[in-house]
């Protein structure tokens, strides 16, 4: 990765303010959008949002993005606009990313033969999304992203069954993606993790190797920015199946949920080594199937100060497993913990809002369910009014701070 491409992540910060106000009109709800029929009140994501209200964005399975802006005194959701990810007469699970400036929300839709990879400006006063022209096209169905400075990281859904790791360009001026670089993995990847520095950057690939789960370190050159994979053996999850990746806002840790096997494992991770030796008591019990990980509070990444507590959706169970995390990477039950989700819940992502004020859990029955997060002891409360509808199967969820 050149000096001048890493320097691009400086210009996006900067200058996206004023693109935003520019590409997006300055407040309009932008091309491509269209009024939510989701249950409840809204605002049709083209008036301006109460004041201090935060934005969360959830993907489904048929291609659209379902826009809610969150009452930061209380939690509810209140309805925006839905947008196509790139085809809305294709359906495909949608995998999100929020850009940390707040400025950009990505996207993956799972299908082939047309764009399935996109960015949009996001309108921080009224929520509404403006796609960015060119979206780039895989021949492979797309999956989860991952962040990488001036560069984007994809792998392909798992319905591709594909070894690979794509990366896409961020143009540094109008935040449009191109195509970068193909590498092939030494399995098919169920989800990564990304830990960096202003000069480093590493990737943590999770799949499902010969003596179980297993996750191998990729890192683009610092010179060339062409990725290679880290030197050294594939590391062992402590179980099979991983699932879920978090990574601590310190970047200190990576937390991966071994679904067969019930348990997650805790990894101390750097940005020049990767992963060291799993902490003292890893792997940690899980509930039964565990997927989707977050983490809250959700703090930026280089902050001092890493996350307090760690949320884990059993698919098995359809529960919400509660942990504390502490200095050293342990993981212990909060008082409570797991929370029944409702028959069928299946729950497929966990959203913390950017104050780590509360916790979202989109489920399968077409609905997200939300909670309080006491920041002392971890305990959840539900929200007036959960669970709230969205009118589809969620696939994934992400706040745009």
């Amino acid at each position: 990765m050149t000096k001048e491409r890493l320097s691009s992540k400086v210009a996006i910060t900067t200058l996206l303010p004023l693109l935003l106000c520019v590409l997006a009109g300055c407040g309009g709800g932008g091309p491509g959008t269209s009024t939510s029929n989701n249950g409840g009140s809204s605002n049709g994501g083209g008036s301006t949002l109460p004041p201090g209200s935060e934005l969360l964005y959830v993907g489904d399975n048929a291609g659209v993005i379902h826009g809610f802006a969150v009452d930061p005194n209380s939690g509810k959701l209140t309805a925006l606009a839905t947008v196509a990810v790139t085809n809305p007469a294709a359906a495909g699970d949608v995998r999100l990313l929020g850009d940390l400036g707040g400025k950009i929300l990505y996207a993956t839709q799972a299908v082939t033969g047309s764009p399935n990879v996109a960015s949009f400006l996001v309108d921080q006063t009224t929520g509404a999304l403006t796609p960015n022209a060119g979206s780039p096209t895989l021949s492979v169905a797309p999956g989860k992203l991952a962040p990488g400075g001036p560069d984007l990281y994809v792998i392909p859904d798992p319905s591709a069954n594909s070894a690979q790791l794509f990366s896409f360009h961020i143009d540094p001026f109008t935040a449009a993606l191109s195509p970068d670089q193909t590498f092939a993995l030494p399995g098919v990847p169920n989800n990564l993790g990304t830990v960096r520095s202003s000069t480093s950057l590493w990737l943590g690939i999770a799949f499902e190797g010969g003596p179980g789960g297993e996750i191998v370190g990729v890192a683009p050159d610092s010179t060339t920015g062409v990725i290679g994979l880290v030197p050294g053996p594939a590391t062992s999850t402590g179980g099979d199946n991983p699932q879920g990746i978090a990574i601590t806002p310190d970047e200190k840790f990576m937390i991966v949920a071994n679904q067969t096997t019930n348990n997650l494992a805790v990894f101390p991770v750097d940005v020049t080594t990767g992963l060291q030796a799993p902490v003292s008591g890893s792997p940690f019990a899980s509930g039964l199937q565990p997927g989707p990980v977050a983490i809250a509070p959700p703090i930026l990444p280089g902050a001092s100060k890493s996350g307090k507590f760690v949320f884990v959706g059993n698919t098995g169970d359809d529960s919400l497993s509660a942990y504390s995390i502490d200095s050293t990477g342990s993981l212990t039950p909060v008082t409570g913990s797991p929370i029944p989700l409702g028959a069928n819940a299946q729950p497929s992502s966990i959203a913390v809002d950017p104050g780590g004020k509360f916790v979202y859990v989109g489920i399968a029955t077409k609905q997200i369910v939300g909670f309080a997060l006491d920041a002392s002891t971890g305990a959840l409360t539900p929200i007036t009014g959960s669970p709230f509808s969205v009118g589809a199967t969620t696939s994934d969820m992400v706040f745009v701070p």
